[in-house]
């Protein structure tokens, strides 16, 4: 929030933003969509004319599965800005034990607010061109972060050797590779966990677990 009758127009505002959230023509203008929630704009003013102010921008919701504590982030319709909401998920699922965090697809802002913190990141892709094209940019992005970092190829069987060779040369490990399994979809389809239809899946996923941890 601005006030403007503080504000003298001087510009450092939207100088410092890097989302271009904010615009100066006399005064301030605040495109809250676009706003990341730095707070770089208050802590440049000089005039103290800007004011942070909380937003709506989605919920964080809770639950149980057994033993099994879980936590989403649901943003709303329209709000193009996931990691403020990603940080309070984050936020609400530390404490004790271990905490799982699904990442979306891709480098993008949410991907980053995601991982830059995480113990270790598992990269799984696909031996395709797409994929492998993927998994390039998403290790650049994870080895600048200077997290570790393993793959998982899924369904192994049906592209070609590419993406192997790639972690072959840039000493990644590849963790597990899945083969394409249908009635593995099928369970998945009516959310059903892989390992509970599988036991070469959830042989798979117990080495997985102990690999991670080595």
């Amino acid at each position: 929030m601005v006030n403007e009758e503080k504000c003298t127009g001087c510009r450092k505002c939207a100088e410092v933003c890097q989302y271009h959230a904010i615009a100066v023509l006399k005064k301030p203008l605040v495109f809250a969509e676009l706003c990341h929630g730095c707070g770089g704009c208050a802590l440049v003013c000089p005039e103290r004319a800007i004011r942070e102010q909380d937003r709506t921008i989605g919920v964080v919701e809770t639950g149980r599965a057994g033993n099994v504590a879980f936590v989403q982030g649901r943003l709303n319709v329209g709000e193009p800005m996931a990691p403020p909401l990603i940080r309070a998920v984050k936020k609400k699922a530390s404490g004790d034990g271990v905490a799982i965090m699904d990442a979306p697809p891709g480098t993008s802002c949410p991907v980053v607010a995601t991982v830059r913190d995480a113990d270790y990141v598992l990269l799984v892709t696909e031996p395709t061109p797409f994929g492998l094209n993927d998994l390039r940019l998403a290790v650049e992005m994870i080895r600048s972060l200077g997290r570790r970092h393993g793959v998982v190829i899924n369904r192994a069987d049906i592209g070609d050797g590419r993406v192997r060779e790639f972690c072959g040369v840039c000493g990644i490990r590849v963790l597990l590779e899945l083969p394409e399994e249908r009635r593995v979809a099928e369970a998945y389809s009516r959310g059903e966990l892989a390992s509970g239809v599988s036991p070469a899946w959830k042989e798979g996923m117990r080495r997985l677990w102990e690999q991670i941890g080595s």
